[in-house]
């Protein structure tokens, strides 16, 4: 599936996440996001990454 303008019926956006492990004392889970870039800018996607980013970081 993919973030087509055309279709609105697919034109929102998408977010993957996959199994989190830890690594070098650190915990890593893979994070993706796929948006158009008529919806959203790349601006807003940075800012969800570190307001996401925040969470594990407090724990």
């Amino acid at each position: 599936m993919h973030t087509y303008f055309e279709n609105k019926e697919k034109a929102q956006p998408i977010f993957d996440w996959g199994k989190y492990q830890e690594r070098e004392g650190k915990f890593m889970m893979p994070f993706a996001v796929q948006v158009h870039h008529a919806f959203v800018d790349g601006i807003h996607i940075g800012k969800l990454a570190d307001k996401l980013q925040k969470y594990p970081d407090e724990v």
